[in-house]
């Protein structure tokens, strides 16, 4: 039936003609792929005045579920967005977001997983013809013991350095980013990641496909994830944001954000005290009857 809107694997409505914003020559992209790295772009691209719809993306993969904007709602979508002053661009990845769900990268399919990896394929390519330098996926990570550092990742060219990643000049491309990826500044208070013997430290999902495909295809990468001191901290979502500031160099105007995320933070963490509170008075309740008790988790 023609005129009716599909929705297929990967079906991307671009709002500006990628002709026109290859032109801009914009180098930066930050993502976001899981709760706090969607909370952390959505308040970045709320701060600057600016910001414009490159395109959506849509996918049969993501959960049945709408979304709103303002008072209107709409099919579950990702976005683009960009701003011409600070040489920006913005992506929101709400769909996969939810597709990963918050237990990770466990619960889902084969068939799910073969979807992720090519949908970062696709983006990277994406981003890669509109001349985008450098790519920062933001989180973050909950440590037993919260000490407020900044966890970076560096990702490694050599997956493009083969015949099958697209031959010499591939290879000349991801040598090109990785040795721009090593002159890269740490923020302040921040710490490289590092294997430290068999225990390593992992990322999960698109944090660390995109990143993966963009480095091998020539992008200097770099995951940062800020340290939660519970389960939906968005404060943390602030901290990776002033690391990616510093990181990037992009301006930004970090008061403003604080003022538009502060409403956001302080309903989640009432949300958080009136949990842990419920959670000890069930266990106070569990004790008197005699039964050991049960020990919270904060993924519930």
């Amino acid at each position: 039936m023609s005129g009716v809107f599909e929705v297929s694997e990967l079906t991307i409505l671009w709002d500006k003609k990628r002709e026109e914003l290859k032109r801009l020559r914009i180098p930066i992209l930050v993502a976001g792929f899981k709760i706090t790295g969607n909370a952390a772009t959505y308040y970045l691209k709320e701060s600057l005045s600016d910001v414009e719809r490159a395109f959506r993306l849509y996918s049969h993969y993501f959960p049945p579920i709408s979304m709103v904007s303002d008072d209107k709602f709409s099919i579950i979508h990702e976005e683009l967005w960009f701003s011409r002053s600070k040489k920006l661009y913005i992506y929101r990845a709400e769909g996969v977001e939810r597709l990963q769900g918050y237990r990770g990268i466990q619960s889902i399919s084969p068939e799910v997983s073969a979807f992720l990896y090519k949908y970062a394929r696709q983006l990277v390519e994406i981003f890669k013809d509109l001349g985008v330098k450098e790519i920062y996926t933001v989180g973050s990570v909950m440590p037993v013991q919260p000490r407020g550092v900044v966890h970076v990742a560096f990702y490694d060219a050599g997956a493009g350095v083969g015949v099958e990643a697209g031959g010499e000049g591939a290879s000349e491309e991801a040598k090109e980013a990785e040795e721009a990826s090593e002159a890269k500044e740490l923020p302040r208070g921040a710490k490289r990641i590092k294997r430290e013997g068999f225990d390593a430290f992992l990322i999960e999902g698109e944090d660390a496909l995109l990143p993966g495909f963009a480095a091998a295809s020539g992008i200097a990468s770099y995951t940062l994830m800020a340290e939660e001191r519970h389960f939906l901290d968005l404060n943390a979502s602030i901290t990776v944001l002033e690391a990616f500031r510093e990181m990037s160099g992009v301006d930004i105007d970090m008061d403003k954000v604080r003022e538009i995320a502060k409403s956001d933070i302080e309903k989640f963490e009432q949300r958080m005290k009136e949990y842990q509170q419920r959670m000890m008075r069930r266990q106070a309740g569990r004790a008197a009857e005699g039964g050991a008790g049960l020990r919270p988790s904060m993924y519930l």
